[in-house]
């Protein structure tokens, strides 16, 4: 693990220890305007007995300032360990960075991987560690989320909804993309056996999630747990977000099986590949992609939620 600097501090007043020990392992990159409410929102935690590990992925604003303040201003608190990499290496391997260094505490139980920019409810560790706890059998578990405007803090909506539904089937898990991933925790001992695919770059989350719930099954929560942020501009590569679902979905035929799950979920690449041709005004290309896909939207809620979507912004381009 290359790093620049290391900040330490093991003060946590507030740690119980007669609970199992929890690792929150914050990736950031660019997140100056975020860390900090992350942070303080990991500090708020009705659960006691967190660790805090930070990988900085040779961030080019003032994100590392930020987190050195940050520790200085809370060495009473959790303790918290943060490593300031000297050169990027990408989302995938620095969230490995950061669960790796939870795994060097032998005391950790439980892994919440989080990202620089979003937040947590008071009750998010408490709620997962008695969730797993009470399933000792399962590896992995997820709550509903809500949306929020990064410019406004509005709530957009909640993840979970009457048109979408959570599920624990591993069919589902796959095919629908089910577990939105800011809301996960781990057993250790599933992070022990896998780990981020360095070559997906947007969805290597999505498949270290499924690849736990394989591993030792999953569970839902039913509460809000934490607000993920929706930033106005995304920096997303279309084509590549596209491909890479493909990637997944083949990778997991290959080591996993699943095939006609994972072929469902590779099938939401065509819909965006639907939505570029609208947005391009290739007509032609959307009439043949739509009648392709038309039984596919009738196969889920969530196919029919894209329905929707499609008639949504097709009215939009007439009007």
């Amino acid at each position: 693990m290359r790093s620049l600097r290391i900040w330490l501090s093991y003060q946590g007043t507030k740690m119980d220890t007669n609970q199992p020990k929890v690792a929150v392992s914050i990736a950031c990159y660019n997140h100056e305007k975020y860390i900090e409410s992350c942070l303080a929102s990991v500090l708020e935690q009705t659960y006691k007995n967190i660790v805090i590990f930070v990988s900085d992925d040779c961030s080019t604003d003032r994100t590392a300032e930020v987190l050195n303040n940050f520790v200085d201003s809370n060495k009473n608190k959790y303790p918290i360990s943060i490593n300031i990499k000297s050169q990027n290496t990408g989302v995938a391997e620095n969230f490995n960075s950061v669960v790796e260094m939870a795994l060097n505490d032998k005391e950790v139980e439980y892994i919440i991987p989080f990202a620089g920019d979003d937040l947590m409810f008071k009750t998010k560790v408490e709620r997962q560690v008695e969730a797993l706890e009470a399933n000792k059998e399962r590896h992995l578990c997820y709550s509903n989320m809500q949306w929020f405007n990064s410019s406004t803090s509005k709530t957009i909506l909640n993840h979970f909804n009457f048109l979408f539904k959570p599920s624990e089937n591993i069919e589902k898990v796959i095919a629908e993309a089910i577990i939105p991933t800011p809301t996960l925790c781990f057993r250790r001992v599933a992070l022990e056996k896998l780990k981020y695919n360095q070559k997906l770059r947007y969805v290597n989350d999505y498949l270290i999630a499924v690849e736990a719930a394989l591993l030792g099954g999953v569970v839902y929560i039913p509460e809000l747990l934490v607000r993920y942020r929706k930033h106005g501009a995304s920096i997303m590569d279309t084509t590549l977000f596209l491909e890479e679902r493909v990637d997944a979905a083949n990778y997991i035929i290959e080591h996993y099986g699943y095939e006609s799950s994972a072929r469902h979920f590779a099938e939401t690449a065509r819909f965006d590949y639907l939505i570029q041709s609208l947005n391009k005004g290739n007509y032609k290309d959307v009439i043949i992609r739509f009648t392709l896909l038309l039984p596919r939207f009738f196969s889920s809620q969530k196919w029919f939620f894209r329905l929707l979507k499609f008639f949504s912004l097709s009215l939009k381009r007439v009007f």
